[in-house]
């Protein structure tokens, strides 16, 4: 059983919980970053670490460390495995506060263990209402711009407070947009932090550059931008889940002839969305829509809106980009 199904799996499991109201896949590298996050009416949050078939003791045992560590970050912990994994390891995974979750060859999943409310949470992150990542307005190489100023304060500073890192943001959003007002500050500030955090490309806490944030900043660097926007594509794709967007346009477009407008296939789009708990019923879906399907056609991930027969429209997906970056990954 692959990776990637024992996460489907657990989500799907996860969504049909009536108590809980988003969940998330995470692809990223940083840490902590959960295969599966779920968040319940009461705000509570459950981490859920997903391992798949045919790998070694060793590899398990450490997923259930990261699991302990995830009780500092989460008020619930689980270990996820395939069910033939589960049954032969299982008497290694005594830590009760530790959930446990067999996933079935059929995809479906088995609660083995409830877990228990951590007791040593120190650090818990600003509740999500999103289980894909936020994004407005920013084009791809003013990503780099942005994440080159912030580079270069860090480096110009020793340990710069988030004041004097957001100053120079805003001094570069000055440059790009060319923009005369100080009033739109706080709003251009908090959607690029939002943003990069969402990208996993800085960590929020002091604006440091992750992994793959000086990859992209590196690749931005290079007079052929176009490994610098492969690598971004892959971030919005995995690191920011818009693969999971992108999976459901293509479920419409197998569903549906066509719509007769952007609005109507905007308004399917966002209720499957809610449906598949990638948002919760407060998040403004269609507002967030207008600028992902803008970004996904820049970085060549849909097509432009197109008409066929009878007036009917729709994007398409280009599955062949799609797919070579995610499997790169």
């Amino acid at each position: 059983m692959r990776h990637e199904e024992v996460i489907d799996a657990v989500a799907d499991w996860f969504r049909k919980d009536r108590n809980v109201v988003l969940v998330a896949k995470g692809y990223g590298r940083f840490f902590p970053n959960p295969d599966v996050q779920a968040r319940y009416r009461n705000n509570k949050v459950a981490f859920v670490e997903c391992k798949p078939s045919g790998r070694s003791g060793r590899e398990y045992l450490t997923g259930l460390g990261q699991c302990l560590a995830y009780l500092t970050f989460a008020e619930y912990s689980y270990l996820a495995l395939p069910r033939e994994e589960m049954k032969k390891y299982m008497r290694y995974f005594w830590v009760e506060e530790v959930g446990l979750l067999s996933v079935k060859p059929n995809l479906t999943v088995e609660l083995i263990r409830r877990p228990q409310e951590s007791k040593v949470m120190v650090v818990k992150g600003e509740p999500r209402v999103r289980g894909y990542g936020y994004y407005r307005d920013l084009k791809p190489l003013e990503i780099h711009a942005i994440l080159k100023a912030i580079h270069k304060t860090r480096v110009l500073y020793d340990n710069p407070s988030k004041d004097i890192v957001e100053a120079a943001i805003w001094q570069e959003v000055l440059r790009l947009r060319n923009i005369k007002s100080k009033k739109q500050k706080n709003s251009w500030i908090l959607n690029i932090k939002l943003l990069l955090r969402d990208l996993q490309l800085i960590n929020p806490s002091d604006y440091s550059l992750t992994e793959d944030g000086f990859r992209l900043l590196q690749l931005g660097n290079l007079p052929d931008r176009r490994a610098y926007l492969d690598e971004l594509t892959r971030c919005f794709l995995l690191n920011a889940n818009y693969i999971d967007i992108v999976t459901l346009i293509q479920e419409i477009n197998d569903e549906y002839r066509g719509f007769n407008n952007i609005q109507e296939f905007k308004k399917v789009l966002s209720e499957r969305i809610l449906k598949k708990k990638l948002a919760t019923k407060n998040t403004n879906v269609m507002r967030d829509l207008q600028d992902i399907l803008r970004i996904l056609r820049e970085l060549g991930i849909l097509s432009d809106w197109r008409k066929f027969g009878l007036g009917f429209g729709q994007y398409s997906v280009n599955w062949k980009r799609t797919l070579t970056l995610i499997s790169n990954r």
